[in-house]
């Protein structure tokens, strides 16, 4: 019986999922039931967001019933996502007109936080180039001092540095701009062959 589901639903998601390839070409005259497949999938991952933002609310709920270490912390995460999620439904439905407090918030807390841990990646580089000298010197190692200090102080764009400044902005705007490239076609790359194993059937979900 499960060979017989699983070999069901892996025909199902096949079926779907060459058709909605099929309705993205141009001209194709399955266009509107690829349109429909990918709103679905929206909506299928925004519920899945809410599920896990739920589940975390639940689970810091009971460190603070429950009394475990850290609890103080989830008061101040519940409080946090409540007070947002209150907000956020206020200014959806439209109840108080003119304001953008979710947007203040987000700009004010979330984009300094993230702003900070950026910051502490230089004081990492710095650390782990100290590091990888003392223990041995390589001309990897080197090499990759020489670029962190060169990308640090013509970050600090000194006017006496014209050519220190325009070389740290080559490095920046070229090679590391090449790996980040290189990365995400990998990234790609890698969820594209996750497709089209699931496409293929050949995802473990679907035989087991």
């Amino acid at each position: 019986m499960r060979r017989v589901l699983a070999i069901l639903s892996s025909s199902i998601v096949i079926g779907l999922g060459l058709t909605t390839l099929w309705g993205l070409l141009p001209g194709s005259p399955l266009s509107d039931f690829a349109a429909v497949m990918i709103r679905l999938a929206v909506i299928v991952g925004a519920v899945a967001v809410l599920i896990g933002v739920l589940n975390l609310l639940g689970v810091h709920l009971r460190r603070v019933l429950e009394g475990e270490p850290g609890w103080p912390y989830s008061i101040a995460l519940l409080f946090a996502a409540l007070a947002v999620l209150l907000i956020a439904a206020v200014e959806g439905l439209g109840l108080v007109q003119g304001t953008a407090l979710s947007g203040f918030l987000f700009n004010a807390v979330q984009v300094s936080v993230e702003s900070a841990l950026s910051a502490l990646l230089v004081f990492f580089l710095v650390y782990a180039a100290a590091r990888l000298l003392r223990h041995r010197i390589t001309w990897s190692g080197l090499l990759f001092v020489v670029i962190l200090l060169v990308v640090l102080v013509g970050w600090l764009q000194v006017p006496a540095l014209g050519g220190f400044n325009a070389l740290s902005e080559w490095i920046r705007t070229v090679p590391a701009s090449a790996g980040a490239r290189g990365l995400l076609i990998g990234v790609a790359l890698g969820a594209t062959a996750a497709g089209v194993r699931v496409l293929l059937g050949q995802d473990p979900s679907y035989r087991e």
